[in-house]
């Protein structure tokens, strides 16, 4: 084939005719090319999620499996699977060890990388505080970020009865995570114990952890590859989600006259809100309804975030229709760049000014704290315990500091007079038995 066919892939013109093809002639007679989004499930916990992912339908990505246990690959619904360090760990898992499971991503980078050619963004997704999972998602988080691909982590702490090892195993997990990812979701799962009914089944509470994660993934897709009315290019999700550390998202839902008060308090209230979006630098909104959406509904939304973030934040909305969602409105936020890198620090004890389009908050639900069982003799009333401070958060009752008090009755004097003597003869006194030299 001649040169000339390979640089310009046009038909000749006779000489004196031609004239050059301008980038945007050249543009219009071509597709649009589509960002390419992929999704990535780590071990165990990230295939379960992915697996409720595909049942429930997800558009406009490519996904993939991978774990280091062949057996719980073979249950997963992707057509895409990687095994993971066949020769470390013979496809029998990593035994809950995250060192192997990092060996295990190690081994099998260059199929991981394979995968990722061409990608624009990855969602990663995982169960922390196992071995697969753990130990194997930084490595390709790092992976992912070295080839220029936004890379966004969506994972789950485990629950606080699962043991002081898993967790720790997590939070070390986490923390490496951090430093290879652009943003981080992290979803406690103790979080969801307080949007459970106590006779919610092991597999429904499952399933709403899987719920959030898809929310996480689909939420965000749709903010750039669903057309609307208002839309959201990939610049705009990279300029907040670049860099942005710890991330913070929810998601709202709700029909009728109140509607966007609802879905804004439901998006606000999400189990993946750990706290007030109050400082974030970045934030994306993302408003789907079907038809018949006002202009001032969507201004009392964008007002509001608006009022909370900082002056200088990065605010983009987009807004899209679907008629199949008939009455209801969908709102997704995320909000990044915290200052102090974590979402915790943001929190404020003082409310924010309400205004006349804000909806009512529900006070912030504290985690349940256990004491030990105290006896109370015949006559004595407990004493009241102070109520706690709103905003703030108790530590775990292990954490804090037990202080046996003398009774009232004992004086110090009385006590150290009463310590000085030996045992024998404090019985003795006691007893009524005769002291004896």
């Amino acid at each position: 084939m001649p040169a000339t066919e390979l640089c310009y892939p046009y038909p000749e013109e006779s000489e004196g005719t031609s004239k050059a093809k301008t980038p945007s002639a050249q543009n219009r007679s071509e597709p649009a090319r589509r960002e390419s989004i992929k999704v990535i499930a780590v071990g165990g916990g990230g295939g379960n999620a992915l697996n409720h992912i595909i049942t429930k339908g997800i558009e406009g990505v490519d996904i993939l499996a991978v774990n280091t246990d062949i057996r719980s690959l073979d249950m997963s619904l992707s057509h895409n699977k990687i095994v993971l360090g066949e020769k470390v760990t013979k496809g029998l898992g990593a035994g809950a060890l995250p060192h192997i499971g990092e060996q295990a991503a190690k081994e099998s980078l260059s199929e991981i990388r394979e995968y990722l050619r061409g990608s624009d963004m990855v969602y990663l997704t995982a169960g922390m505080g196992g071995g697969t999972g753990t130990g194997a998602l930084p490595i390709i988080a790092q992976t992912a970020k070295e080839m220029g691909i936004l890379t966004v982590a969506v994972v789950t702490k485990p629950f606080m009865f699962e043991g002081a090892r898993r967790m720790r195993y997590a939070e070390e997990g986490i923390a490496k995570l951090r430093q290879c990812v652009d943003a981080l979701i992290i979803v406690p799962n103790d979080r969801l114990l307080e949007i459970c009914r106590k006779e919610t089944p092991l597999s429904e509470s499952f399933s709403m952890v899987d719920e959030v994660l898809r929310q996480a993934v689909q939420g965000v897709t749709d903010l750039v590859m669903r057309p609307g009315m208002v839309n959201v290019d990939f610049a705009d999700l990279k300029a907040v989600m670049k860099h942005a550390g710890i991330a913070v998202m929810g998601v709202g839902c709700a029909k009728g006259e109140n509607r966007i008060d609802n879905a804004l308090r439901e998006a606000l209230e999400s189990p993946l809100m750990e706290c007030s979006m109050h400082g974030a630098k970045g934030v994306l909104m993302n408003i789907t309804c079907g038809e018949g959406l006002g202009i001032f509904e969507v201004q009392q939304a964008a007002a509001y975030i608006e009022e909370i973030i900082s002056d200088d934040a990065t605010f983009v909305w987009g807004c899209a229709e679907d008629s199949d969602m008939e009455e209801n409105v969908e709102i997704v936020i995320v909000a990044t760049g915290f200052e102090d890198g974590s979402p915790e620090g943001n929190r404020s004890l003082q409310e924010p000014p309400v205004s006349a389009h804000r909806p009512v908050f529900k006070q912030e639900i504290q985690r349940p704290v256990w004491h030990e069982p105290v006896s109370v003799a015949a006559g004595e009333k407990r004493e009241k315990e102070e109520p706690p401070v709103p905003g703030v958060r108790r530590g775990p009752s292990w954490l804090e500091e037990k202080v046996e008090m003398p009774p009232e009755e004992a004086t110090p004097k009385e006590l150290s007079e009463e310590l000085d003597e030996p045992t024998f003869l404090r019985k003795n006194k006691t007893s009524g038995k005769p002291q004896t030299d």
